[in-house]
């Protein structure tokens, strides 16, 4: 059961990391790529792989979220329960319950856009206290 835990947590690590991808590959687009002419094939290659991860994102979330919760019940199931682990838990709800209320409106709001992208951050570090500490 050790393996396996390790290796959802691996899972939800990588998942999460290419979920987060999508706020980076936009920001650099919208300040360097945007700048390069539109011939350019690194321009061209690079908003390709844009549009994926950018369409993509709420399913590599959903995956994150589902790895997650599979590892968290193995873990309180077969081992020891850990509190930081909890944390990153509850955030990442958060964090997807918020995604999703944006996905389905009609209308963007900035407030949610700001909290989700809070939500995140949070995230982020449970996630690297929790792979640090273990605890």
């Amino acid at each position: 059961m050790t393996i396996l835990g390790r290796a959802l947590g691996i899972i939800t690590a990588s998942l999460y990391l290419i979920t987060i991808l999508n706020f980076f590959v936009k920001w650099i687009n919208r300040s360097c790529v945007m700048k390069l002419p539109k011939e350019s094939a690194f321009r061209g290659n690079y908003q390709s792989v844009m549009k994926f991860l950018v369409k993509n994102h709420r399913f590599f979330a959903f995956g994150a979220v589902a790895a997650m919760t599979a590892h968290a019940v193995l873990q309180i199931l077969f081992q020891w329960v850990s509190i930081t682990g909890i944390i990153a838990v509850a955030l990442a709800l958060i964090a997807a319950l918020l995604g999703w209320i944006m996905f389905r409106g009609k209308k963007r709001n900035p407030a949610l856009l700001w909290a989700h992208r809070s939500a995140v951050v949070a995230l982020t570090a449970a996630v690297l206290i929790h792979a640090i500490s273990k605890r």
